[in-house]
């Protein structure tokens, strides 16, 4: 019995290889993503690996055989998961594929900011060997990381902060203190108690609304003169402006953002003015390896789905399941 799956853009070749292997499966690939075309690609399939492309209301109330949806990364705006919802369809994450990545991408705006990267590389191109003369660049050993969240992204960061020998405390209401102190942590309740003490504050939380800001003006301000923010999470959990503020005010010394709450940002976005800020365009989990292991695991889980075997983790919309 034939199945069609939909894939909305091409996937790298081990995903599409995951697809090829089961003979079953009838690719159906579009010619472009506007939603008249997608709704018209739609007929008859009963499941759709997707990427940026928009999944909207009417694009899936078009899909009347779907039974699955499998998305291309851990973020999901760009689908209508309540009318997934409404019909017990799952909408599947590739939970697993990118994480390592974004905590060494975390690790990197760390150490780039504690060794004062940008300008040591500016005084070594320019011959003036003299600039070491005077140390700006501090160790992080024994120095205070605060993380707060707790899941996929953090853990893998406490480990590799705590191989640098930080003191890693760690914020997460979903997360039970003896499961931080048996990964080496120590638990805070608040985060905030913990800001005049923190030397490096970095945020792995969804953006939702009791995480929007949740780093803002009143938390910065509790901070010290030579601590750093770190956004690798959402654009929106650091309130961006608070953020530029305080960097320009020198109320912290820098930050690493990834993130932004409109993508790309504005040319007169405050934070692509200063030099005391470390930028990446979204792409904290981006690496050759979380590539390949994001298109293998968009299409194991549809596939898996479609077999009739969903886990729970992988859900944007675990209500379906009762």
């Amino acid at each position: 019995m034939q199945l069609k799956v939909l894939m909305t853009e091409p996937l790298q070749p081990v995903g599409q290889a995951l697809f090829n292997d089961h003979s079953e499966i009838e690719l159906i690939i579009p010619e472009d993503v506007t939603e008249d075309a997608l709704i018209a690609a739609v007929d008859g399939v009963e499941g759709i690996a997707v990427r940026s492309a928009k999944l909207t209301p009417k694009v899936l109330e078009s899909a009347t055989e779907l039974r699955a949806v499998s998305r291309h990364g851990v973020g999901y705006d760009n689908v209508h998961v309540p009318t997934l919802t409404s019909r017990g369809i799952p909408m599947l994450l590739a939970i697993h594929a990118n994480a390592v990545s974004v905590a060494e991408h975390t690790m990197f705006f760390l150490l780039a900011l504690a060794k004062r990267g940008k300008e040591y590389e500016a005084a070594a191109r320019t011959s003036d060997f003299g600039f070491r003369s005077a140390p700006i660049a501090v160790d992080i050993a024994n120095k205070i990381l605060t993380i707060v969240g707790f899941g996929r992204i953090g853990t893998r960061l406490a480990r590799r902060a705590l191989a640098f020998d930080m003191k890693v405390f760690v914020a997460d209401p979903f997360v039970s203190d003896d499961e931080i102190r048996e990964a080496g942590c120590e638990p805070v309740e608040d985060f905030r108690v913990l800001l005049p003490e923190t030397d490096f504050l970095t945020v792995h939380t969804p953006l939702n609304d009791e995480t929007r800001h949740v780093v803002g003006v009143e938390e910065l301000a509790q901070m010290r003169s030579d601590s750093f923010v770190i956004n690798c999470a959402r654009g929106g959990v650091v309130d961006e402006q608070a953020l530029a503020d305080a960097l320009i005010a020198g109320t912290i010394a820098g930050a690493g953002v990834d993130v932004f709450e409109t993508e790309p940002p504005p040319a007169d976005h405050p934070l692509l003015k200063l030099d005391n800020v470390y930028l990446s365009p979204h792409s904290a989990g981006v690496s050759v390896e979380a590539a390949r292991r994001m298109s293998f695991e968009t299409a194991d889980n549809l596939i898996k789905a479609l077999e009739g075997e969903v886990h729970v983790e992988t859900l944007a919309n675990p209500e379906i399941l009762g």
